[in-house]
């Protein structure tokens, strides 16, 4: 969802009053809003709530530190999220002029809102034994590239808040316990896909991510094959799959592929037909096709449009 003329409209009722971290904030009932401008370099620029907070670049960029004194401070760019857990400070810098000014967006969840979500996941939606229950404990640190889905729902939340609709705090309320669930599945997909070596010897979804990622060029892969890494029947697999990480085990592998076709593309020496076949497609049109609807473009259009130094 394009939400350009929904900042722009913002900007024109709300102008900037401040050039570090000037804030326009909208209340709701279990969900705050705030969009933060900054049109000037800063540092050590100090971001804490009291409730878990979903952060989202907009324009610009961001270098965040976290309380962590061994962790790396890392880039925040449009496209990308972070979630914050409650009570926990970051420090932003702004290394940017104001020729490009920031903006990124905060959503601000009442704890009481997550722990009834996480009371409906665990009665309609369980994760297997190994990982245990959703719990709002877990929520920790989280920074990824965003999926459609979250787009999408932070796209209707931002406005929702900013726009005068029928039923309008009922939908605020659907969409921030789509939100929190997102939220919940991403910091899953992260804690297992992301150290599914470490989890994999007793966490049987783990075993089955790692399984996946080392027999991605095996046109044959099937999901009972992952089914049976995993110790779980088909549909018992397909279930806890589903829940954990929000998508099917054949949209993750289809995913995967296409993830490590474009790592293979990046290399002009590649041709179209041999990644195809590294990446477990029996067909090159299928290939090109699933990428083309994944991607946006074809592989050799993708494969072209790379950096200079990459195809070196």
């Amino acid at each position: 969802m394009d939400l350009s003329t929904t900042y722009r409209r913002l900007e024109r009722e709300h102008p900037p009053q401040l050039l570090v971290e000037n804030r326009t904030a909208f209340g709701g009932e279990d969900l705050r809003l705030s969009v933060y401008d900054t049109a000037a370099q800063a540092s050590r620029v100090a971001l804490r709530s009291s409730y878990p907070t979903y952060c989202g670049m907009i324009t610009g960029r961001k270098v965040i530190h976290l309380p962590d004194s061994e962790a790396e401070p890392f880039d925040f760019l449009p496209g990308e999220s972070l979630v914050l857990p409650p009570l926990e400070t970051i420090l932003i810098d702004f290394p940017d002029s104001d020729e490009e000014p920031t903006k990124c967006i905060t959503l601000e969840i009442d704890t009481s809102k997550v722990s009834k979500i996480v009371e409906r996941l665990n009665e309609q939606m369980p994760r297997s034994e190994a990982s245990g229950p959703w719990t709002y404990d877990r929520l920790t640190y989280c920074h990824f590239q965003n999926s459609e889905g979250l787009n999408r729902v932070v796209g209707s939340i931002v406005q929702l808040f900013t726009e005068s609709v029928p039923h309008r705090d009922m939908l605020i309320d659907l969409n921030a316990s789509e939100m929190i669930i997102r939220m919940l599945q991403t910091e899953s997909r992260m804690w297992l896909m992301g150290n599914y070596n470490k989890h994999a010897p007793c966490n049987g979804l783990a075993a089955a991510v790692q399984y996946a990622k080392h027999n991605l060029s095996d046109e044959t892969l099937t999901v009972d094959d992952l089914a049976n890494e995993a110790c779980m029947s088909r549909s018992s697999f397909h279930r806890y799959f589903r829940n954990e990480f929000g998508m099917t085990p054949l949209q993750y592998l289809t995913q995967e592929r296409i993830s490590y076709a474009k790592k293979l593309l990046r290399d002009s020496r590649q041709s179209v037909g041999d990644v195809a076949d590294r990446v477990g497609f029996a067909s090159v049109s299928h290939f090109i096709k699933v990428f083309k609807a994944r991607v946006g473009t074809t592989p050799k259009q993708f494969q072209l449009n790379q950096p200079e130094k990459a195809k070196a």
